[in-house]
């Protein structure tokens, strides 16, 4: 190729097309109570990328929760917490200080169930349809 430097050319690693999406993220940190917080940069069916500012590991394998906005049209909750089984790909020091680029491939994931989250969330039982239940007196 002519007017274009010799190594100037990146390989796209990517199998996937990703969305550029920003959706919150939960990391727990082993051993502890604590979670990393944090937002998508893009997103595809094979994995996702965020800055933290924690120490990932390459290779290393984690757990995490994103939440999947929602646009019901009853109004319902606005995100869908995701359960995902991850591992770290590549992993970036940022310049700002103590901040991390962090590749994940998802290796697997399930949608947290409804029922599970209502009673989480709002603090009472809800029926799948996230009402509540009708008292019987």
């Amino acid at each position: 190729m002519q007017g274009i430097p010799e190594g100037s050319l990146s390989v796209e690693r990517r199998k996937r097309v990703r969305a550029r999406v920003h959706w919150p993220l939960y990391f727990s940190l082993p051993g502890t109570a604590e979670q990393v917080q944090t937002i998508t940069q893009d997103l595809s069916s094979n994995g996702f990328y965020c800055v933290a500012n924690a120490k990932f590991v390459p290779g290393e394998a984690r757990e995490c929760t994103l939440l999947v906005p929602t646009h019901h049209p009853n109004g319902g909750d606005p995100a869908l917490p995701v359960l995902c089984k991850v591992r770290v790909i590549r992993v970036e020091v940022l310049a700002e200080a103590g901040f991390y680029g962090v590749g994940f491939q998802i290796e697997d994931y399930r949608f947290v169930n409804s029922e599970i989250r209502h009673e989480g969330l709002r603090g009472g039982r809800r029926t799948p349809d996230g009402n509540e239940p009708k008292s019987s007196t």
